[in-house]
């Protein structure tokens, strides 16, 4: 299902046109990317489209990795911890690094199917969205949104929200796939060929929380200024790990087994380049000025 996306861009107020499909969208000012596609995330644990299991299997080395890499950007830019929230923590796979790292982290995650998953793993974690399970007064040090932001239609309202709950000085992270990477720009070329599927399964079509935006780090720039917010840092972050891989591509229940055999081809085809080629995840931090 979709739906109707705004006219007015919410990152630079530009236009808003149709883009290649009925569901897609590009700003004629930016660039920014956007889609329509509904996000259903269950309330309720239930049987859904995605194999949780699969999923945290598939995604544990990447984020361990990933995450050391934004904790010690974080520790940098915070040195003296604090508190920290983790927005759509998933099972948790940053709240217990982070707590390692000296932060007193918190997660808050909408998904019924995952948050105890989380709690299972000794994580604290709220259930609901943000910024509604937070007191109107609540403040973090730290506001982490870890593959998230781009699944949130209303991006102005989440960095308007982030500002509000950020202590003066305060880090804003943002770990956002990014559209100049490797395989966006692969999966791009084949869906102007006419072969989409790749491109579909970069925007998570059909899945419960499918994306709503594909960023540069430059459009993340944009999109904060308007807030407040002044850029801090930059980390480069891997876009696969061969551990976990078959698990991470077969979480969709629906995936086609010769579709999924390609992509692990392709992604194992092109791992060893992986340091050499243009990632699909880039951090970007900023701070709250004081």
């Amino acid at each position: 299902m979709a739906t109707e996306p705004s006219l007015t861009c919410q990152i630079c107020g530009g236009p808003v046109a149709r883009y290649r499909h009925d569901w897609l969208s590009r700003c004629g000012v930016c660039g920014v990317l956007s889609s329509s596609l509904q996000v259903a995330i269950p309330a309720q644990a239930a049987e859904a489209g995605i194999d949780e299991a699969a999923r945290e299997t598939g995604l544990a080395t990447l984020r361990r990795h990933n995450n050391a890499r934004l904790l010690e950007v974080l520790k940098r830019l915070a040195p003296g911890g604090g508190r920290l929230l983790d927005v759509g923590c998933g099972p948790g796979f940053l709240l217990a690094q982070a707590k390692a790292a000296g932060f007193a982290a918190e997660g808050l995650e909408p998904d019924a199917n995952v948050v105890e998953a989380a709690r299972r793993h000794g994580a604290q974690v709220r259930h609901g969205y943000f910024p509604d399970q937070l007191a109107p007064g609540e403040i973090f040090d730290v506001i982490v949104f870890n593959d998230v932001l781009e699944h949130i239609p209303s991006l102005r309202a989440a960095l308007a929200a982030a500002a509000r709950h950020l202590a003066p000085g305060g880090v804003l992270c943002l770990n956002c796939p990014d559209r100049r990477g490797l395989f966006y720009r692969v999966a791009d070329l084949l869906d102007r060929l006419g072969l989409g599927g790749p491109y579909g399964r970069l925007w998570q079509r059909g899945l419960p929380s499918p994306h709503v935006w594909y960023f540069t780090p430059d459009l993340l720039d944009r999109a904060t200024e308007r807030h407040g917010f002044e850029p801090a840092a930059r980390a480069r972050l891997a876009s696969v790990e061969l551990e976990g891989l078959w698990s991470r591509i077969r979480l969709d229940r629906k995936a086609s087994l010769a579709g999924s055999l390609a992509a692990y081809a392709f992604t194992v085809s092109v791992y060893p380049l992986q340091a050499a080629l243009p990632s699909d995840a880039t951090a970007c931090f900023y701070r709250k000025p004081i």
